[in-house]
């Protein structure tokens, strides 16, 4: 059964997709600030049926801690299989506006931090020729929009790295999984209220479950986003800069 490793072990998209995983009795390493948030989810996995479930408190802004992180999950896992990454911060686009100094924090967890881990441990999956990296973006990253151009920039960034690391990767045994939800109804987007097209994470996760087991490069979660933003890429600059979205 896999091994897996999860960095944002209790957000709200991450927790659905650990409950499918545990149904399966996977073992886990879970990975998030809050200690006792992470002592929550590790005992209500174990009652779903995962094999074993381990944690770790620790802030993944901190660049010089990811080697240990990874080395720690490979030792307590004895061995890796999948890398789930689902974790980010949703900033406050008018705040950043105004204070630009602030702008640092959202680059560093939505992109740098990330791209800073997957590629860590690329070096452990090549070693192996074989492993799964999956990692959550979103669709706010295939187009600017004046609503949210600081988050979906940063996450532009992450799509475009694990793109050209999927090419680089593309003849060895690894898979690079990119994850596109549109907005999906978690504590991180509860300032957002009800959008028509707001998600359940309980569908997102068997999106993502079902795309991770059929080996797909890129998932759309719900699927029709993959349409939405074909048709809003498509949109010329000056009638797109006319809309309120």
């Amino acid at each position: 059964m896999k091994r897996i490793l999860v960095l944002g072990g209790y957000s709200g998209i991450a927790q659905k997709v650990e409950e499918k995983w545990a149904r399966q009795g996977a073992s886990l390493y879970l990975v998030g600030r809050s200690q006792a948030k992470l002592e929550i989810v590790r005992n209500h996995l174990l009652v779903l049926g995962a094999k074993e479930v381990y944690i770790e408190s620790a802030d993944l802004n901190n660049l010089n801690a990811h080697k240990s992180i990874l080395q720690r999950a490979v030792a307590s896992l004895n061995g890796l299989d999948l890398l789930f990454v689902c974790y980010g911060i949703l900033p406050d686009q008018k705040m950043l506006e105004k204070e630009p100094e602030k702008i640092v924090e959202n680059y560093n967890t939505n992109a740098i931090s990330v791209i800073h881990f997957v590629t860590t441990s690329v070096n452990y999956f090549e070693s192996r020729n074989a492993g799964t990296i999956a990692v959550v973006t979103s669709v706010a990253g295939e187009r600017g929009r004046k609503s949210n151009y600081f988050y979906g920039s940063a996450k532009a960034c992450v799509d475009v790295y694990l793109e050209g690391l999927r090419h680089r990767l593309f003849h060895s045994g690894l898979k690079v999984i990119t994850i596109k939800p549109g907005v999906v109804d978690t504590p991180m987007t509860k300032e957002l209220g009800k959008k028509i097209l707001i998600a359940s994470p309980e569908r997102v996760a068997e999106d993502i479950i079902r795309g991770i087991e059929n080996g797909k490069h890129i998932i759309y979660t719900p699927w029709y986003w993959k349409y939405i933003m074909g048709v809003i890429k498509l949109l010329p600059e000056r009638l797109f800069s006319k809309l309120e979205i």
